[in-house]
């Protein structure tokens, strides 16, 4: 009886790891993918010229505008899920690139609510460097950091230094610096995520009067 409990204590305990570790991958690609659509925003609007009928180009705008920013706001949504104590303890997330990654997600979304993208070519230029900064660093930690120096390079002696240094930065393996990561970035996502729902609010009061 003991050992059927603790079997499925196991399997519900890696059953958890996986979801996270997959919550995590899908916030990784859907950053990417907004990204590169913003990015490449040139080239598909170059596309339009592809499609025969204006009702078809105005889809195609559309089904683009929509994906990019539902790409960044649900990368950003799903980031703020995973960062919590009791998951850095489970997860080999990467710190503080994973934290840090998303506070520039979260800059670069203020500058996207406030509207000013159209209008102000500074806007666009910080929107672009923090949006580059936050793909970089989430970047470098997935690949250097997360899924780096695997146990098999370890136990072979091979990892090297280097690889060994990256390593101990996942949250998993040093718990001191993920609790500082936390400790540092909580307070910095509840004001930049407060400041999402300011000016969210504000561009819709000031539509609603010009209406």
């Amino acid at each position: 009886m003991e050992e059927h409990a603790l079997l499925t204590e196991q399997i519900a305990k890696s059953l958890e790891v996986w979801t996270i570790i997959s919550t995590y991958n899908i916030a990784m690609v859907l950053l990417l993918l907004g990204a590169l659509l913003h990015f490449a925003r040139g080239f598909f609007k170059d596309t339009r010229r592809y499609f025969r009928f204006n009702v078809s180009r105005d889809n195609w705008s559309i089904l683009l505008n929509l994906l990019k920013d539902f790409s960044l706001f649900g990368s950003y949504g799903i980031s703020l899920l995973l960062i919590n104590p009791d998951m850095f303890a489970d997860v080999k997330f990467p710190m503080p690139f994973f934290p840090l990654g998303v506070i520039f997600l979260g800059i670069a979304l203020i500058y996207k609510i406030r509207g000013d993208l159209t209008q102000s070519s500074r806007a666009q230029k910080l929107f672009a460097l923090f949006l580059l900064l936050a793909v970089i660093v989430q970047y470098f930690g997935f690949v250097f950091v997360m899924e780096a120096a695997p146990e098999e390079w370890v136990n072979a002696g091979v990892a090297g230094d280097f690889w060994l240094s990256l390593r101990s930065m996942r949250s998993n393996l040093n718990p001191s610096l993920s609790m500082w990561s936390f400790i540092l970035s909580f307070p910095v996502l509840v004001i930049i995520t407060g400041l999402m729902i300011y000016y969210g609010y504000k561009a819709k009061f000031y539509k609603e009067e010009e209406e």
